[in-house]
């Protein structure tokens, strides 16, 4: 390699490492531009209309990764994209063709609060050519650039975990001293820092977004854990210190967020992680262990106002029953709109205007209308239409069989976290959400093509 593609590889490399310190900046950047640094109002294309600005720090630097990914991989062999037929592929397809069905079909709704064109860069477009990048960049052409492109990828986690560990250290510093702006807790007393709301100001955010950012990083610092422990004949636990730390910050942050479906499905997978990995013996230990998790959970948060709701001693309505009732109104609509969805954007006006019709006992007050149906996969239905729906249930049948099949790949279980949140709330939609979503999912494609041992008796693998 001569020294003008060293130079365009070690850009690359990077970029892509520098990559979740944008994520973050793009948290800080769309929450509190207004708080922080008002005067950047003037650069941007739509003024201080953050929420239909198109250009955060992090679409911003997508692009930047993007440009130096198409350059580099001229003089670069090891970054070219590794083609042949990938599900993902297919994935890819049907959300184009979403895109295009739902622009031919789309009916705005009053009143949009993100345009059409909002929301499907920010879900669609941008973490898209995001993942496209890591998942070319990381997997590279193999041969003599695998270990390499190993060693990347082991770089990017690490400086994953690193920069949303301080993220949550910023988090917990703000909670416990309260010196930064925005409220730390919301009404239920729940931690729902960092977040001011662009119509509502200083408004807290729902303590369920930290569980989103937090839950599948924890979930992949246990996984690089347990590997270390328990692949290597001798643990070296000094290389520990980076999970161990970050697995305590996380831990914290999710205990105060209280979001019950974030904790059960974070320690349901990180308990299947061990009992995966650990020998035998051990996991009658694991069991005492969780039972006695479990009794302390209960313990400590029995007299949360959080807590009572749930068990029906608060007046206050339960996020099951209301629910209950969005997920009944989803089905109806997806009876009336099955093919087409019912647009990107319009969610929330379309519920607005028809769930006296379908829901007439609803009891659904103005301020507590959903902005979007409370799960993974009817959110692409509603946005996407039929190739949305298909799209997604094709990243749930490959997470599946990536997660259960003999020659497993545990990365899956990752972008398993998202998957079965999904199923009761919408880790999704915002910015930093979509991008760690295609960010876990390049993560578990890559993980199949870099780090696993070569197979030498001329036998392909299957691809994903």
């Amino acid at each position: 390699m001569n020294k003008v593609s060293r130079g365009f590889k070690f850009v690359f490399d990077w970029s892509l490492c520098l990559l979740p310190v944008f994520i973050v900046a793009g948290i800080i950047d769309f929450r509190f531009h207004d708080y922080f640094w008002p005067g950047l109002d003037a650069l941007r294309p739509l003024g201080s209309l953050a929420m239909f600005d198109l250009f955060s720090v992090a679409s911003l630097f997508v692009w930047f990764l993007v440009a130096v990914y198409l350059v580099a991989a001229l003089f670069v062999r090891e970054i070219r994209p590794r083609l042949g037929f990938r599900w993902i592929y297919l994935v890819l397809i049907f959300l184009a063709a979403g895109v295009v069905v739902s622009k031919v079909s789309y009916v705005g709704l009053e009143p949009v609060i993100r345009s059409f064109y909002f929301q499907v860069y920010i879900n669609y477009i941008s973490p898209v050519l995001m993942f496209l990048v890591l998942y070319f960049g990381l997997s590279g052409k193999g041969g003599e650039g695998r270990e390499g492109r190993a060693k990347l990828f082991e770089r990017f986690q690490r400086s994953f975990l690193i920069v949303f560990g301080l993220f949550g250290l910023t988090i917990l510093f703000k909670y416990f001293l309260g010196v930064l702006p925005g409220g730390s807790v919301d009404y239920l007393d729940r931690l729902a820092w960092p977040y001011i709301d662009p119509f509502f100001e200083m408004k807290a955010e729902s303590a369920n977004w930290l569980s989103y950012i937090f839950g599948p990083t924890l979930v992949l610092a246990v996984l690089r854990g347990v590997k270390k422990i328990f692949a290597a004949k001798k643990v070296a636990w000094k290389s520990l210190w980076l999970e161990g730390v970050f697995v305590l910050i996380a831990g914290l942050i999710l205990l105060l967020t209280k979001s019950y479906t974030g904790l059960a499905v974070t320690g349901l997978l990180c308990l299947y992680l061990l009992f995966i990995n650990v020998p035998r013996t051990w996991k009658k230990y694991i069991v005492a262990g969780v039972v006695v998790l479990m009794i302390g959970f209960v313990v400590t948060q029995y007299n949360t106002r959080k807590f009572q709701i749930l068990i029906g001693n608060d007046s206050q309505e339960t996020s099951l029953n209301r629910r209950s009732q969005i997920y009944t109104f989803n089905y109806e609509a997806f009876k009336m709109y099955p093919l087409e969805g019912i647009g990107p954007g319009n969610y929330q006006a379309f519920f607005r205007e028809n769930v006296d019709e379908i829901l007439p006992e609803h009891g659904i007050p103005e301020i507590e209308l959903p902005p979007h149906p409370h799960n993974l996969a009817t959110f692409w239905w509603s946005d996407l239409g039929i190739f949305g729906f298909l799209a997604i249930l094709m990243i749930y049948a490959m997470t599946f069989f990536g997660i259960f099949r003999p020659e497993r790949n545990e990365y899956f279980v990752v972008v398993g976290y998202f998957l079965a949140h999904g199923l009761l709330d919408l880790p999704y939609a915002m910015e930093e959400n979509s991008l760690m979503f295609w960010v876990f999912l390049a993560m578990a494609l890559v993980a199949y093509n870099v780090t696993r041992p070569q197979v030498k008796t001329g036998r392909k693998r299957k691809s994903l």
